[in-house]
Formats: structure tokens, sequence, C-alpha cells
């Protein structure tokens, strides 16, 4: 089976990793003076490097000795932390360390957490955890203040297209400037994200265009926004329930879905503040679209930023109301028509 780019094209030294040179330094001086911690949080968007620095990082503290992965999603017990600090009190063969990299792992239970305490306070002096998380809220108190974290933002624009520009010379795939661009901005800081992305528009043809890549990409998600926001600032109710309930039908993730139309949102208030398109995530070719819906949130920019921003609001408080609501398709249909009737 062929590897995919992400897999082939996934650093292994701290000097390839993209976008996160302050953790890659503070790191490496950690290794240079060997003083090395015995906990790590690394926390961040999907996507941005977490897992990867921390395999560069546990492959240099044991001279290339692999280090124990472990999938907290589907490994989230108290009987599975018992089998990790099982495993965490054996010594290694070779290497000084043996280090945990523990993924997701704001999906442990409260008791798993409880029963992690002990060894993350008290830890043996050959063992490190490395644990990694795009959630971590979810990670109780008395964890965070035992572990040394580590905040990965997301990937910059041009980093991301920088990259792919690589990616592409390597592999003999020919793209356009704007079939780049779109690539970079739909991946919302994510470079793995961007990566399948391109390979995906690669399997399609190795010439690609804007017209080529949208052809397998699509571009419904962002339109989509566009539409609801423009029934929003046009009272449209039946076309706000109509969007929301054809996502969800279709299955999309709405909570997915709020929180990128959250930032869609901020980016409509940079347009309308610096009234170029370049300082948002939004692809060139939907600029004519952003202008003739924006255009109609008020005679003024004050205007229009101003309903952008009470919108905003309104999904920050949506976000929060969903996050454990089972019927959340309902409460964001009843949370956006009560805005438009305010």
């Amino acid at each position: 089976m062929e590897q995919s780019l992400a897999v082939k094209y996934r650093p292994t030294e701290f000097e390839h990793v993209v976008g996160q040179s302050i953790n890659c330094d503070i790191l490496q001086s950690q290794l240079k003076n060997k003083k090395i911690k015995h906990g790590y949080l690394f926390s961040g968007a999907s996507g941005c490097g977490k897992t990867t620095l921390a395999k560069i990082f546990a492959n240099k503290v044991n001279d290339q000795e692999a280090p124990i992965e472990l999938d907290c999603a589907s490994h989230n017990s108290v009987e599975d932390v018992k089998d990790i600090l099982k495993l965490s009190r054996k010594r290694v063969l070779h290497g000084e360390y043996k280090v945990f990299i523990l993924d997701e792992c704001h999906m442990f239970s409260s008791a798993a957490w409880n029963a992690f305490l002990k060894s993350i306070e008290e830890p043996s002096e050959f063992t490190i955890y490395i644990f990694c998380t795009t959630e971590p809220e979810k990670i109780p108190e008395t964890i965070l203040n035992r572990l040394q974290r580590y905040n990965f933002g997301k990937i910059s624009l041009e980093d991301i297209k920088s990259r792919l520009q690589i990616i592409c010379n390597s592999e003999n795939i020919k793209i356009t400037e704007d079939a780049l661009d779109l690539i970079a901005k739909i991946s919302n800081g994510s470079l793995r994200d961007a990566i399948m992305t391109l390979e995906q528009c690669s399997d399609y043809s190795d010439n690609l265009t804007l017209d080529s890549v949208k052809t397998v990409v699509g571009d419904l998600t962002l339109l989509n926004m566009l539409r609801l926001t423009k029934a929003l600032i046009e009272k449209d109710q039946k076309t706000i329930i109509e969007i929301i309930t054809t996502l969800f039908n279709s299955g999309h993730d709405l909570k997915a879905f709020l929180t990128n139309y959250l930032s869609f949102n901020l980016d409509l208030t940079k347009y309308v503040l610096f009234r170029n398109i370049d300082v948002t995530a939004i692809p060139k070719y939907l600029e004519q679209n952003v202008q003739s819906v924006i255009f109609n949130c008020g005679s003024n920019p004050n205007e229009a930023i101003n309903y952008l921003n009470d919108l905003s609001e309104v999904l920050l408080k949506l976000k929060t109301l969903v996050r454990f609501d089972s019927s959340y398709q309902n409460t964001i249909i009843i949370s956006l028509i009560s805005f438009i009737r305010r």
C-alpha cells in the first residue's frame, strides 16, 4: 500500500517542523542542557503538529528509541490507566527513559485522571508522559498544575502554502497560485488537513487549477456560510431553517460547523475593516460574494461591524449551549431565529 503524503512528509527533525519554532527551541534547549521534565501537555488545534513534535522529542530523548503511543479516545478507562502505570514501572532495555505519548487525553474519564494523579505528582525517574489534546479545558486542574504546558497555534497561511509547494515540487504536482491558496485557506490552520486535501486533489489531476480543486473539495460549506449570513441579515427564517436542517441531514457535524462559522464571521469583520481578502481565510474567488452579502449589513462599515460583532456574541453563546446538548440542531435554529427577531 502506498504511503500517504501526510505520513511521507511528516517531519522527523525539529528543523522541519512548521509554525512551532518557540516550542521546538524550548524542547531542544531542554535536551541540550539535560533538563528533561517528566510531564508535558501539548495542546492546540487538530493538525498543528502536537503528536509530530512529541514523537521527535521522544526519539531525541532516547536516541531513536520508539515511544509508547496510546490513543486515549479508545483507551480511557481506569483499567487502561492502570495498565499504563504498570508498564511505566518497568525499566526500558535501551535508552534512559520510557516515554509515553497519550493522544486525545481529554477523553480520559475523571476516575482515570485520578488514577494518574499520583504517578504524575511523583513520577519515576525514568518515565516521561507527553499528553496531547485539542481540548485542554477538559483536563482537571490538579493535572494541569503538574504538567509543563506547550500551546500549539494554528499554522499560518504562508507556512502552509510554502510546505505544500515543497511537496508539489517533490511529487511533480503542478499547481496554480490560486489553487494553492484555496487548499491552504480551507485547511483552517491544519497542515495535515492541507496535505490530505492536496493528495486528494492530486489523485484527480496532477495539474491543479482553481477549478479542478473546487471540483474535488467543493465550496458548499463556504457558500452555505455566506447564504446563512445573508439569511440572517434579511431575517429569512425559512432559509435559516433549511440550511441548518440540510447540513444536519447530510451528516455534517453542526458543532464543528458552528465553530467554523464563528471563524468565518470574524473573517467577514476583518474584510470590512481592512477591505483586503488576503487578511482573511476566505478564498479570493469568493470576494465578490462576500461584498454582496456584507454590504447588506448596513449603510456604513460601522453598522456592518456592529452587526457582525453581535452575531459573533450569539455564536459564542451557542457553542456553550450545544456542547452537551443532544438536540443541538433545534437549539441552533431557535437561537438564530431569536437573534433576527431582536
